[in-house]
C-alpha cells in the first residue's frame, strides 16, 4: 500500500509541476511521462547500491545525469513540437531541480521501502 501511495503522489505532484511549467498540454505529457520513467530509474537505483555514504554518492550520480537527460529530452520535445521556448528555465536550472527531485524521491524510496534481508541474501549470492 506504501509504494503505491508514493508513486500515486509523484503522479499528482509531477503532472501538476509539469501542467503548470509547459505551454501545452502535450508537452505536460511529455515531461510527465520523461520525469517519471527517470524517477523510477533513480528509486530502482537506490535500492540497488550499496549502503552508507557510497549508496547516496551513486544516488546522487544517476540523479544529476538523470536530470541532464530530462532536460535535453525536453530541447528535443520543444524542438519536435515547434513549441516556443516561453517560460522554460536554462538548462542548468532545468537540470539542477529535475536532478535535485529524482534524487530526493530516490532517497526517500529507499527509507521507505528497503529491501528484506531475505532479498539481499539471494542477491549476493547470485553475484
Amino acid at each position: 500500500m506504501k509504494p503505491m501511495i508514493f508513486w500515486l503522489g509523484q503522479l499528482l505532484i509531477l503532472g501538476l509541476l509539469q501542467y503548470l511549467y509547459h505551454p501545452s498540454i502535450s508537452l505536460a505529457v511529455i515531461g510527465l511521462v520523461l520525469m517519471l520513467g527517470l524517477v523510477v530509474l533513480g528509486t530502482w537505483s537506490a535500492r540497488r547500491s550499496a549502503s552508507g555514504v557510497r549508496g547516496i554518492v551513486l544516488a546522487l550520480v544517476v540523479a544529476s545525469v538523470s536530470g541532464f537527460m530530462f532536460s535535453q529530452a525536453m530541447d528535443v520535445a520543444y524542438a519536435l513540437m515547434s513549441a516556443p521556448e516561453g517560460l522554460r528555465f536554462t538548462v542548468v536550472f532545468e537540470s539542477l531541480f529535475a536532478g535535485l527531485w529524482i534524487f530526493a524521491s530516490s532517497l526517500a524510496f529507499r527509507a521507505g521501502f528497503a529491501r528484506s534481508e531475505v532479498e539481499k541474501q539471494s542477491d549476493s549470492s547470485q553475484s
